[in-house]
């Protein structure tokens, strides 16, 4: 199997259309000031407006984070996503969503099914992480289950910025724990993708990329009583289809995820 260093220091190389922006380009107008359209734009660059399905894939490291330690490698990360957008208001989306994740050998990159814990020398069952698929409602300012209404009305947007006309788009999720025991968690995620693309009305879809960091308790299966947290450093790509995974990947997804290539219910 290569290395799949290569991915993490050029991940987009994965999609063949992942140029973000054009050069000399012509200025355009993009008012992301404007909730409606910067949720547009954040559906553009997560799926697309067209209901099609839009698939990703992710790879990242993992570090243990624990008090008067320097942050510890634990292992490396792998996941694929896809989701599928429908339009609701000006302000609302719906999407179904769908994710698995593994995790890799720091050293070696291959998937693991077991862990020595170096924290407590323990051996570690892992499981798959297999999120969905998900009902929810994409607003201009958040995502919530389709189950929840709104307490509130929804904001101005997520934040943004542009760089060499490559526009940055912001979401930050702290998710609040029915334990008291364990620590809330905190994902930051940033989505980037071409200025003119996102500004072109006949584009349902752009390329994009995905920079994303998140700190987490321990999982339970770690078995872990020191105090401490996980801290995921990923970077991600949206595909040009289910075809453009890396054959290692559509292995591994086809022996611990083999739904993830059907069709949603």
């Amino acid at each position: 199997m290569s290395s799949r260093r290569d991915i993490l220091t050029g991940i987009a190389g994965l999609a063949s259309s992942s140029s973000l922006a054009s050069a000399a380009a012509p200025p355009v107008d993009l008012d992301l000031d404007d909730p409606a359209v910067n949720l547009q734009a954040y559906v553009k660059l997560r799926g697309s407006l067209d209901g099609d399905r839009a698939y990703d894939m992710v790879l990242g490291r993992v570090f243990g984070l624990v008090e008067g330690e320097p942050a510890r490698p634990l292992f490396k990360t792998a996941g694929a996503g896809w989701a599928r957008y429908e339009r609701v208001s000006a302000l609302e989306y719906r999407a179904v969503t769908r994710y698995v994740g593994l995790l890799l050998d720091w050293q070696t990159e291959q998937p693991l099914q077991q862990w020595s814990n170096p924290y407590n020398d323990e051996v570690c069952d892992i499981p798959v992480t297999n999120y969905g698929p998900s009902d929810v409602r994409v607003l201009s300012d958040r995502m919530l289950p389709a189950s929840l209404a709104l307490d509130e009305l929804p904001g101005n947007g997520r934040p943004w910025f542009v760089m060499g006309d490559v526009v940055h788009m912001v979401d930050q999720i702290v998710s609040d724990t029915a334990d008291s025991r364990l620590q809330p968690d905190a994902d930051l995620m940033t989505y980037s993708g071409g200025r003119q693309q996102l500004a072109d009305p006949g584009l349902a879809s752009i390329p994009s990329q995905l920079s994303f960091t998140a700190i987490e308790d321990w999982r339970d299966w770690m078995l872990m009583e020191q105090a401490g947290s996980l801290w995921w450093h990923v970077s991600g790509v949206k595909l040009d289809g289910p075809g453009s995974y890396p054959a290692w990947l559509r292995a591994a997804l086809a022996q611990q995820a083999p739904d993830f290539f059907e069709e949603e219910m």
